[in-house]
Parts: C-alpha cells; sequence; structure tokens
C-alpha cells in the first residue's frame, strides 16, 4: 500500500508549550475497522464444530465438550471468531455464546 503524507499543524499545549507543526509519511492502514483479505485470519487450536446453524445451547454444549469443559478457553474462542469474522450473524451468534460462556465462567 502507498504511504500516506500526514500535516500535523502547530499548538500550545495548557501549560504553555508550543508544539511545532510537521509533515510525515506513514503506512496507509486501509478504512477504519475493515480487515483486509490478506490479513483475515483465524486458525482455532481446538475443532469445535462449532455453527451458525446450530441452536444457542446446542453450540455451546459443542464449544465446552471440544474444549473439556475449560469454560474460559471455551467463552475465549467464541469471542476470538466474533472479533475476527466478517458475517455478522456469525459475529452476533459467537459473541452472544462468549457473554453467555463468560457469565457461566464468573459463576464458578
Amino acid at each position: 500500500m502507498p504511504k500516506l503524507t500526514v500535516k500535523r499543524k502547530p499548538y500550545t499545549r495548557s501549560d504553555g508549550t508550543r508544539v511545532k507543526g510537521s509533515i510525515f509519511k506513514i503506512k496507509d492502514r486501509g478504512a477504519k475497522g475493515r480487515t483486509p483479505k490478506s490479513k483475515q485470519w483465524f486458525e482455532p487450536s481446538v475443532v469445535t464444530g462449532w455453527s451458525k446453524d446450530l441452536a444457542q445451547s446446542t453450540r455451546i454444549n459443542k464449544v465446552v465438550r471440544a474444549h473439556k469443559g475449560d469454560l474460559l478457553a471455551s467463552a475465549r474462542s467464541m469471542q476470538a471468531l466474533s472479533n475476527v469474522t466478517t458475517d455478522s450473524e456469525t459475529c452476533r451468534k459467537s459473541k452472544a455464546d462468549a457473554n453467555v460462556l463468560f457469565k457461566r465462567y464468573k459463576r464458578g
């Protein structure tokens, strides 16, 4: 990706210190909140059998069973999936599953 030129205006801080303006180049990071295709990754260390088409109780049971009963690891894997997916339905459902698992973990 090409470099972008950033121009900062000079300003005065609240304590009276003068900050000079500057011009510099930075790497173009693309649109905010959008992951480029080349950077989209998610390779789970545990294959859970989770699918957005299943009922929530079934999804959660599959994930917990795959993680051998470890609620925290299950919740983190669901959170990781929701963080990297570009499908809105998958994001919503995996985030909901992660929240349920985190609540169960906190209860003890």
